[in-house]
């Protein structure tokens, strides 16, 4: 096992969770309208994608630093 840090594989996480961000936000224009379209598009989509960079940042961490 390779002891340096795939940092690589963040990053691919981290641009797959915004490319599905920006689709779930073009997908939710059928579901919800207005404010809270908005709410979401600029408050919590983006904190969702931070948190889950993270956790997933965290556990790949964890799995290689054994």
């Amino acid at each position: 096992m390779n002891s340096l840090y795939p940092l690589w594989i963040e990053k691919l996480v981290f641009l797959g969770l915004v490319a599905a961000a920006i689709y779930g936000g073009i997908m939710l224009q059928d579901y919800v309208s207005g404010l809270p379209l908005w709410l979401t598009r600029i408050c919590v989509l983006p904190i969702a994608i931070l948190v889950l960079t993270e956790v997933i940042g965290r556990t790949i961490q964890s799995i290689y630093s054994k």
